[in-house]
């Protein structure tokens, strides 16, 4: 079985991250054939202490500051000794199985991404995830949320993105897994939409199965999620979607702009999120240059150079 690196990025996961490593024991591939990268973002729970005295056999690298989830993963990939490498929620368990299938799907599928599929950790009979699919506003939107897990996503097959707690990824033409300026949220759908305008779509691994708790790694809502929830939207959109796509995600941030403090203005949002749309929107001016160059980079040039190829 081909060798991989499953790699957890940790920010005050103390709550979670024991159970996730105890469940990585337990897995049917063999210790020899994957190894186990923590990078901890700083944390200040004592999360990272964990790793170093319960569990010896992860490598622990430990960050400065917080890098965020998308960079988390670039860092912990550089350090990686294998090729395969398998992302992993530090709130996820992951059934015995779950590695064994996964890389039986990501050998079955070369150079694709491979999902598996999520269940609630206190529901584990209800899907939190079958892949990512792909809404008409330019938000990603996880298959089966919240459906029984009776059966129905048990063929597998192409998705269009896999959700970021539990997923095979190759590297981009940067090594990276991840587009740094993600920071979290969205990181997972633009690497899925970029491999699908290259030609290499997502498939699930229906049987590599991880109970999830869903949304502790990123949190309650508070201003910073909405900030990169609603930025990265529109990032996403205007790096990958088609041109009507792009615009109408840069025009409802705009718009977004004056309702949240209008709301705010009448109770109805705290003053810190309004603020955090506006910064969005602002933050999202100050990298449109650039990213219209990837945009060009990821839309453009593989199809120009397809045509000449022909």
């Amino acid at each position: 079985m081909t060798p991989a690196s499953v790699l957890i990025v940790n920010y005050n996961g103390g709550a979670h991250l024991a159970a996730c490593l105890a469940a990585l024991e337990t897995q049917t591939v063999p210790h020899s054939q994957f190894e186990v990268i923590v990078l901890d973002n700083d944390s200040h729970d004592g999360s990272a202490d964990i790793v170093t005295e319960r569990f010896p056999w992860a490598t622990l690298l430990r960050s400065s500051t917080n890098l965020g989830f998308a960079e988390g993963n670039n860092v912990a990939a550089n350090q990686a000794r294998h090729d395969t490498l398998v992302l992993l929620n530090n709130d996820t368990i992951p059934d015995p199985y779950w590695l064994e299938e996964l890389l039986l799907t990501v050998e079955e599928n070369p150079g694709c991404a491979v999902a598996s599929k999520l269940v609630f950790a206190d529901r584990p009979t209800v899907i939190n995830s079958a892949g990512l699919y792909l809404l008409r506003d330019g938000r990603g939107a996880d298959r089966g949320f919240e459906q029984p897990d009776d059966g129905r996503y048990e063929a597998g097959g192409p998705i269009f993105a896999g959700c970021g707690a539990a997923v095979a990824l190759p590297r981009d033409e940067f090594g990276r897994l991840f587009d740094p300026r993600f920071f979290l949220y969205s990181e997972d759908l633009d690497a899925g939409w970029r491999l699908q305008l290259a030609g290499t779509p997502a498939v699930l691994a229906p049987r590599s199965l991880v109970r999830h708790v869903h949304g502790a790694a990123g949190g309650s809502t508070s201003p910073i999620v909405r900030f990169h929830v609603e930025r990265n939207r529109a990032l996403a959109s205007l790096r990958n979607g088609d041109s009507f796509l792009a615009l109408w995600c840069a025009f409802v941030l705009l718009a977004k702009v004056p309702q949240a403090f209008l709301r705010a203005a009448t109770g109805r949002l705290p003053r810190a999120h309004a603020a955090a749309v506006a910064r969005a929107f602002a933050s999202y001016l100050l990298l449109l240059p650039e990213t219209l160059a990837k945009r060009y980079r990821t839309r453009v040039e593989p199809f120009g150079r397809m045509r000449c190829a022909s």
